[in-house]
Protein backbone atom coordinates (compact mmCIF):
# COMPACT_ATOMS: atom_id res chain seq x y z
CA UNK A 1 0.00 0.00 0.00
CA UNK A 2 1.65 3.31 -0.88
CA UNK A 3 1.89 6.06 1.68
CA UNK A 4 0.53 9.33 1.09
CA UNK A 5 3.17 12.41 1.46
CA UNK A 6 0.76 15.47 1.37
CA UNK A 7 2.06 19.34 1.27
CA UNK A 8 0.18 21.33 3.39
CA UNK A 9 0.11 24.03 6.29
CA UNK A 10 -0.32 22.18 9.66
CA UNK A 11 -3.36 22.80 11.51
CA UNK A 12 -5.77 23.85 8.89
CA UNK A 13 -8.70 22.47 8.41
CA UNK A 14 -8.70 21.75 5.49
CA UNK A 15 -5.40 19.57 5.87
CA UNK A 16 -6.99 17.75 9.34
CA UNK A 17 -10.26 17.06 7.73
CA UNK A 18 -8.00 14.93 4.78
CA UNK A 19 -5.65 13.25 7.32
CA UNK A 20 -8.76 12.04 9.07
CA UNK A 21 -10.77 10.69 6.45
CA UNK A 22 -7.28 8.96 4.92
CA UNK A 23 -6.85 7.37 8.19
CA UNK A 24 -10.42 6.27 8.13
CA UNK A 25 -9.80 5.27 5.01
CA UNK A 26 -6.75 2.82 5.89
CA UNK A 27 -8.50 1.31 8.83
CA UNK A 28 -11.68 0.40 7.23
CA UNK A 29 -9.86 -2.15 5.13
CA UNK A 30 -7.66 -3.30 8.21
CA UNK A 31 -4.72 -1.46 7.48
CA UNK A 32 -2.67 1.85 8.53
CA UNK A 33 -1.43 3.69 6.14
CA UNK A 34 1.80 6.09 6.55
CA UNK A 35 1.03 9.19 6.13
CA UNK A 36 3.70 12.21 5.79
CA UNK A 37 3.03 15.72 6.54
CA UNK A 38 5.66 18.58 4.04
CA UNK A 39 4.95 21.66 5.48
CA UNK A 40 4.39 24.30 2.23
CA UNK A 41 6.23 26.71 4.39
CA UNK A 42 9.25 24.06 3.54
CA UNK A 43 8.57 23.54 -0.04
CA UNK A 44 8.50 27.44 -0.79
CA UNK A 45 12.02 28.47 1.50
CA UNK A 46 13.32 25.35 -0.68
CA UNK A 47 11.92 26.94 -3.98
CA UNK A 48 10.26 23.94 -4.53
CA UNK A 49 13.16 21.49 -4.87
CA UNK A 50 12.39 18.16 -3.29
CA UNK A 51 16.13 17.32 -3.71
CA UNK A 52 16.35 18.25 0.15
CA UNK A 53 13.07 15.99 1.29
CA UNK A 54 13.52 12.38 1.74
CA UNK A 55 9.79 11.62 1.79
CA UNK A 56 9.45 12.40 -2.14
CA UNK A 57 12.09 9.61 -2.79
CA UNK A 58 9.93 6.69 -2.16
CA UNK A 59 7.23 5.20 -3.99
CA UNK A 60 4.21 7.46 -2.60
CA UNK A 61 0.80 9.35 -3.64
CA UNK A 62 1.37 13.12 -3.74
CA UNK A 63 -1.24 15.10 -2.68
CA UNK A 64 -0.94 19.59 -2.65
CA UNK A 65 -3.62 20.87 -0.05
CA UNK A 66 -3.85 24.69 -0.21
CA UNK A 67 -1.30 26.94 1.09
CA UNK A 68 -3.65 29.49 1.97
CA UNK A 69 -4.24 30.92 5.36
CA UNK A 70 -0.83 30.83 6.70
CA UNK A 71 0.87 34.06 7.53
CA UNK A 72 4.26 32.66 6.99
CA UNK A 73 3.51 30.83 3.64
CA UNK A 74 2.37 33.72 2.25
CA UNK A 75 5.67 35.77 3.19
CA UNK A 76 7.59 33.32 1.37
CA UNK A 77 5.39 33.38 -1.88
CA UNK A 78 5.75 37.12 -1.96
CA UNK A 79 9.08 36.32 -1.64
CA UNK A 80 9.56 33.63 -4.21
CA UNK A 81 6.69 35.89 -6.88
CA UNK A 82 9.57 38.48 -6.34
CA UNK A 83 12.44 36.55 -8.02
CA UNK A 84 10.63 36.78 -11.21
CA UNK A 85 9.77 40.22 -11.56
CA UNK A 86 13.67 42.04 -11.88
CA UNK A 87 11.74 45.65 -11.70
CA UNK A 88 9.72 44.45 -8.18
CA UNK A 89 10.66 47.08 -5.54
CA UNK A 90 12.82 45.58 -3.01
CA UNK A 91 10.43 44.84 0.29
CA UNK A 92 11.45 42.58 3.52
CA UNK A 93 8.39 40.28 3.15
CA UNK A 94 9.71 38.33 6.31
CA UNK A 95 9.74 41.68 8.54
CA UNK A 96 6.48 43.02 6.65
CA UNK A 97 3.15 42.82 8.69
CA UNK A 98 0.38 41.11 7.15
CA UNK A 99 -3.10 42.37 8.89
CA UNK A 100 -5.98 39.82 8.90
CA UNK A 101 -7.73 40.68 5.38
CA UNK A 102 -4.86 42.50 3.63
CA UNK A 103 -4.71 41.83 0.28
CA UNK A 104 -0.93 41.78 -0.12
CA UNK A 105 0.09 41.63 -3.00
CA UNK A 106 -2.17 38.92 -4.20
CA UNK A 107 -0.66 39.31 -7.99
CA UNK A 108 2.97 38.77 -6.55
CA UNK A 109 1.86 35.77 -4.07
CA UNK A 110 0.24 34.13 -7.04
CA UNK A 111 3.56 34.84 -9.07
CA UNK A 112 5.14 33.27 -6.49
CA UNK A 113 2.69 30.02 -6.01
CA UNK A 114 3.18 29.10 -9.72
CA UNK A 115 7.02 29.33 -9.68
CA UNK A 116 7.10 26.88 -7.06
CA UNK A 117 4.55 24.68 -8.56
CA UNK A 118 6.54 24.96 -11.91
CA UNK A 119 9.20 24.08 -10.10
CA UNK A 120 7.59 20.85 -8.51
CA UNK A 121 6.68 19.88 -11.66
CA UNK A 122 10.15 19.71 -12.97
CA UNK A 123 10.78 17.80 -10.04
CA UNK A 124 7.98 15.12 -9.94
CA UNK A 125 8.84 14.53 -13.60
CA UNK A 126 12.10 13.05 -12.77
CA UNK A 127 10.41 11.26 -10.05
CA UNK A 128 8.28 8.51 -11.63
CA UNK A 129 8.07 6.51 -8.63
CA UNK A 130 5.44 9.58 -7.20
CA UNK A 131 2.11 9.75 -8.40
CA UNK A 132 1.00 13.73 -7.81
CA UNK A 133 -3.24 13.40 -7.58
CA UNK A 134 -2.73 16.68 -9.75
CA UNK A 135 -0.46 18.06 -11.82
CA UNK A 136 1.24 21.11 -10.39
CA UNK A 137 1.18 23.17 -13.99
CA UNK A 138 -3.19 21.97 -13.74
CA UNK A 139 -3.13 24.30 -10.63
CA UNK A 140 -1.12 27.00 -11.96
CA UNK A 141 -4.36 26.81 -15.04
CA UNK A 142 -7.24 26.67 -12.51
CA UNK A 143 -6.34 29.54 -10.94
CA UNK A 144 -5.67 32.06 -13.82
CA UNK A 145 -9.13 32.76 -14.82
CA UNK A 146 -8.44 34.30 -18.59
CA UNK A 147 -6.61 31.13 -19.37
CA UNK A 148 -9.39 28.84 -17.83
CA UNK A 149 -11.78 30.31 -19.63
CA UNK A 150 -10.51 30.26 -23.07
CA UNK A 151 -9.51 26.67 -22.63
CA UNK A 152 -12.94 25.56 -21.83
CA UNK A 153 -13.85 27.71 -24.98
CA UNK A 154 -11.87 25.89 -27.28
CA UNK A 155 -13.37 22.50 -25.48
CA UNK A 156 -16.87 23.66 -26.29
CA UNK A 157 -17.77 24.51 -22.81
CA UNK A 158 -20.01 27.18 -22.12
CA UNK A 159 -18.64 30.18 -20.44
CA UNK A 160 -19.79 33.80 -20.09
CA UNK A 161 -18.24 36.33 -22.01
CA UNK A 162 -14.88 37.88 -20.80
CA UNK A 163 -13.08 41.25 -22.00
CA UNK A 164 -10.12 41.56 -22.86
CA UNK A 165 -8.03 43.77 -21.01
CA UNK A 166 -6.97 46.67 -23.28
CA UNK A 167 -5.67 49.29 -21.30
CA UNK A 168 -3.75 49.68 -17.60
CA UNK A 169 -6.28 52.37 -16.10
CA UNK A 170 -9.72 52.25 -14.64
CA UNK A 171 -11.19 54.94 -17.06
CA UNK A 172 -10.97 53.66 -20.10
CA UNK A 173 -11.88 50.41 -19.17
CA UNK A 174 -14.96 51.35 -17.64
CA UNK A 175 -15.26 52.84 -21.49
CA UNK A 176 -15.08 49.65 -22.91
CA UNK A 177 -17.42 47.89 -20.43
CA UNK A 178 -19.93 50.22 -20.99
CA UNK A 179 -19.56 49.40 -24.48
CA UNK A 180 -20.62 45.72 -24.06
CA UNK A 181 -23.99 46.66 -23.04
CA UNK A 182 -23.85 44.13 -20.28
CA UNK A 183 -25.97 44.79 -17.40
CA UNK A 184 -23.82 43.33 -15.03
CA UNK A 185 -20.31 42.68 -14.92
CA UNK A 186 -17.79 41.17 -13.06
CA UNK A 187 -14.19 42.75 -12.70
CA UNK A 188 -12.09 40.28 -10.63
CA UNK A 189 -8.58 39.31 -9.28
CA UNK A 190 -7.76 36.96 -12.42
CA UNK A 191 -5.83 34.53 -9.76
CA UNK A 192 -8.07 35.49 -6.98
CA UNK A 193 -10.12 32.54 -5.38
CA UNK A 194 -13.18 32.78 -2.42
CA UNK A 195 -14.86 36.17 -4.00
CA UNK A 196 -11.45 38.15 -2.74
CA UNK A 197 -10.67 40.82 -4.82
CA UNK A 198 -13.91 41.08 -6.49
CA UNK A 199 -16.42 44.06 -8.06
CA UNK A 200 -19.77 43.33 -9.53
CA UNK A 201 -20.07 46.71 -11.62
CA UNK A 202 -23.68 48.04 -12.61
CA UNK A 203 -24.15 49.73 -15.98
CA UNK A 204 -26.67 52.85 -15.61
CA UNK A 205 -26.13 56.82 -15.89
CA UNK A 206 -23.80 57.02 -13.04
CA UNK A 207 -21.73 53.49 -12.02
CA UNK A 208 -22.96 51.93 -8.81
CA UNK A 209 -21.16 48.68 -7.60
CA UNK A 210 -20.79 45.78 -5.24
CA UNK A 211 -17.59 44.63 -3.83
CA UNK A 212 -15.90 42.79 -1.16
CA UNK A 213 -13.11 44.70 -0.48
CA UNK A 214 -12.78 47.93 1.48
CA UNK A 215 -9.94 50.46 2.11
CA UNK A 216 -8.02 51.29 5.36
CA UNK A 217 -4.57 53.46 5.52
CA UNK A 218 -4.58 53.71 1.64
CA UNK A 219 -4.72 49.55 1.26
CA UNK A 220 -7.23 47.27 -0.16
CA UNK A 221 -8.97 44.46 2.81
CA UNK A 222 -11.00 41.49 2.00
CA UNK A 223 -14.21 41.75 4.25
CA UNK A 224 -17.15 39.08 4.94
CA UNK A 225 -19.43 42.10 3.83
CA UNK A 226 -19.98 42.97 0.66
CA UNK A 227 -20.04 47.14 0.39
CA UNK A 228 -22.32 49.12 -2.04
CA UNK A 229 -19.84 52.04 -4.08
CA UNK A 230 -21.51 55.00 -6.31
CA UNK A 231 -20.12 56.50 -9.08
CA UNK A 232 -17.15 56.20 -10.74
CA UNK A 233 -14.59 58.39 -8.53
CA UNK A 234 -15.75 55.70 -6.18
CA UNK A 235 -15.32 52.58 -7.73
CA UNK A 236 -11.85 53.91 -10.27
CA UNK A 237 -9.55 53.14 -6.94
CA UNK A 238 -10.69 49.20 -6.64
CA UNK A 239 -10.46 48.62 -10.75
CA UNK A 240 -6.90 50.64 -10.80
CA UNK A 241 -5.64 48.21 -8.06
CA UNK A 242 -7.52 45.00 -9.65
CA UNK A 243 -5.13 46.07 -12.97
CA UNK A 244 -1.96 46.43 -10.88
CA UNK A 245 -2.27 42.39 -9.28
CA UNK A 246 -4.43 41.32 -12.51
CA UNK A 247 -7.44 41.46 -13.87
CA UNK A 248 -10.01 38.92 -15.19
CA UNK A 249 -13.49 41.11 -16.67
CA UNK A 250 -16.33 38.76 -17.33
CA UNK A 251 -20.15 39.21 -18.36
CA UNK A 252 -22.63 38.76 -15.30
CA UNK A 253 -25.13 36.21 -16.27
CA UNK A 254 -29.02 36.99 -14.79
CA UNK A 255 -28.96 34.31 -12.40
CA UNK A 256 -32.05 31.56 -11.59
CA UNK A 257 -33.63 32.37 -8.56
CA UNK A 258 -35.29 30.26 -5.99
CA UNK A 259 -37.44 31.64 -3.05
CA UNK A 260 -36.47 34.96 -5.02
CA UNK A 261 -32.49 34.56 -4.22
CA UNK A 262 -29.40 33.85 -6.18
CA UNK A 263 -28.71 30.08 -6.94
CA UNK A 264 -25.38 28.77 -8.25
CA UNK A 265 -23.76 25.43 -7.54
CA UNK A 266 -20.40 24.23 -7.14
CA UNK A 267 -19.93 20.89 -8.74
CA UNK A 268 -16.86 18.87 -7.24
CA UNK A 269 -15.60 16.47 -9.99
CA UNK A 270 -12.86 13.43 -9.01
CA UNK A 271 -11.23 12.49 -12.00
CA UNK A 272 -13.70 14.00 -14.78
CA UNK A 273 -17.05 12.62 -12.59
CA UNK A 274 -19.14 14.97 -10.29
CA UNK A 275 -19.52 13.54 -6.89
CA UNK A 276 -21.03 16.30 -5.04
CA UNK A 277 -23.64 19.19 -5.95
CA UNK A 278 -23.54 21.96 -3.52
CA UNK A 279 -26.67 24.50 -4.39
CA UNK A 280 -25.65 27.82 -3.17
CA UNK A 281 -28.47 30.29 -2.73
CA UNK A 282 -28.05 34.36 -1.82
CA UNK A 283 -29.70 37.76 -2.10
CA UNK A 284 -26.38 38.93 -2.41
CA UNK A 285 -24.24 38.96 -6.18
CA UNK A 286 -21.82 37.09 -4.88
CA UNK A 287 -23.47 33.39 -3.16
CA UNK A 288 -20.26 32.10 -1.45
CA UNK A 289 -21.34 31.15 1.99
CA UNK A 290 -18.83 33.30 4.14
CA UNK A 291 -20.46 35.91 2.48
CA UNK A 292 -24.00 35.34 3.59
CA UNK A 293 -25.33 32.68 1.35
CA UNK A 294 -26.22 29.38 2.63
CA UNK A 295 -26.43 25.59 1.40
CA UNK A 296 -29.61 25.06 -0.71
CA UNK A 297 -32.11 21.89 0.05
CA UNK A 298 -30.38 19.56 -2.27
CA UNK A 299 -33.72 18.11 -2.77
CA UNK A 300 -35.95 21.36 -3.50
CA UNK A 301 -32.98 22.65 -5.17
CA UNK A 302 -32.75 20.14 -7.70
CA UNK A 303 -36.42 19.51 -8.40
CA UNK A 304 -36.27 23.31 -9.75
CA UNK A 305 -34.32 22.23 -12.83
CA UNK A 306 -35.55 20.11 -15.37
CA UNK A 307 -33.88 16.74 -15.64
CA UNK A 308 -32.70 17.09 -19.66
CA UNK A 309 -31.13 20.59 -18.76
CA UNK A 310 -29.40 19.08 -15.27
CA UNK A 311 -28.00 16.38 -17.15
CA UNK A 312 -26.51 18.68 -19.62
CA UNK A 313 -25.02 20.90 -17.55
CA UNK A 314 -23.05 18.35 -15.54
CA UNK A 315 -21.68 16.85 -18.90
CA UNK A 316 -20.63 20.56 -18.96
CA UNK A 317 -18.84 20.28 -15.70
CA UNK A 318 -17.14 17.16 -16.48
CA UNK A 319 -16.15 18.47 -20.03
CA UNK A 320 -14.51 21.48 -18.07
CA UNK A 321 -13.01 19.16 -15.40
CA UNK A 322 -11.55 16.90 -17.33
CA UNK A 323 -9.63 20.37 -19.32
CA UNK A 324 -7.49 19.55 -15.90
CA UNK A 325 -4.78 16.86 -14.72
CA UNK A 326 -6.10 16.81 -11.97
CA UNK A 327 -8.19 14.71 -9.60
CA UNK A 328 -10.32 17.63 -8.29
CA UNK A 329 -12.04 20.37 -10.00
CA UNK A 330 -14.72 21.90 -8.36
CA UNK A 331 -16.51 23.61 -11.20
CA UNK A 332 -19.00 26.73 -10.47
CA UNK A 333 -22.14 26.32 -12.19
CA UNK A 334 -24.99 29.09 -12.99
CA UNK A 335 -28.33 28.73 -14.90
CA UNK A 336 -29.36 31.66 -16.67
CA UNK A 337 -32.48 33.51 -15.09
CA UNK A 338 -36.08 32.38 -17.63
CA UNK A 339 -33.30 30.51 -19.95
CA UNK A 340 -32.81 27.07 -20.41
CA UNK A 341 -28.68 28.03 -20.79
CA UNK A 342 -26.03 27.16 -18.40
CA UNK A 343 -22.50 28.45 -17.85
CA UNK A 344 -19.42 27.53 -16.39
CA UNK A 345 -18.04 30.47 -14.47
CA UNK A 346 -14.62 28.94 -12.94
CA UNK A 347 -12.94 26.03 -12.11
CA UNK A 348 -11.16 25.56 -8.60
CA UNK A 349 -8.03 23.37 -7.99
CA UNK A 350 -9.06 23.06 -4.03
CA UNK A 351 -12.98 23.75 -4.38
CA UNK A 352 -13.07 20.31 -2.54
CA UNK A 353 -13.71 21.61 0.85
CA UNK A 354 -17.64 20.59 2.04
CA UNK A 355 -17.02 19.47 5.67
CA UNK A 356 -20.24 17.99 7.10
CA UNK A 357 -21.32 16.94 3.43
CA UNK A 358 -21.71 13.22 2.49
CA UNK A 359 -23.53 11.03 -0.13
CA UNK A 360 -26.36 8.84 0.20
CA UNK A 361 -23.61 5.98 1.52
CA UNK A 362 -22.14 8.26 4.01
CA UNK A 363 -19.05 8.99 1.97
CA UNK A 364 -17.25 12.35 2.05
CA UNK A 365 -15.75 14.11 -1.12
CA UNK A 366 -12.34 13.65 0.14
CA UNK A 367 -13.50 9.52 1.07
CA UNK A 368 -14.64 9.37 -2.97
CA UNK A 369 -11.50 10.75 -4.44
CA UNK A 370 -9.33 8.62 -1.70
CA UNK A 371 -10.85 5.52 -3.56
CA UNK A 372 -10.67 7.02 -6.53
CA UNK A 373 -7.36 7.21 -6.22
CA UNK A 374 -6.83 4.07 -4.98
CA UNK A 375 -8.34 2.37 -8.03
CA UNK A 376 -6.56 4.08 -10.73
CA UNK A 377 -3.23 3.08 -8.91
CA UNK A 378 -4.75 -0.70 -8.41
CA UNK A 379 -4.49 -0.76 -4.62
Amino acid sequence: MLPYVCIANPGSKRWEYYHRELLAYGNERGHARKVVLVLWAEIVAADGNLDRFPAFDAPAIVRLESPGKDSTVARLLLGAGAKDRPNEPTTDWQREPLPKGWLARPGLQHAGFRRILHNLQLHFSTRPHLHPTACPTAIVAMFDKTATTQRLRTKGVPVPDWLPIAHPSASPLLDDIRNTNWPTTYAKLNTGSSASGIVALYRDDNWTADTTMTVKNGQFYNTRSIQRLRGENAIRPALEFLLQEGLFVQRGIPLAKIDDQNLDVRVVCIYGKPVATIFRLSSAPMTNLHLGGRRGDWASCRSQIPTRIWLDALDSCSNAAECFDSAIAGVDLVFEQNSTNHHILEVNAFGDFFPGWTDAKGWSIPRHEIAATSKRLGM
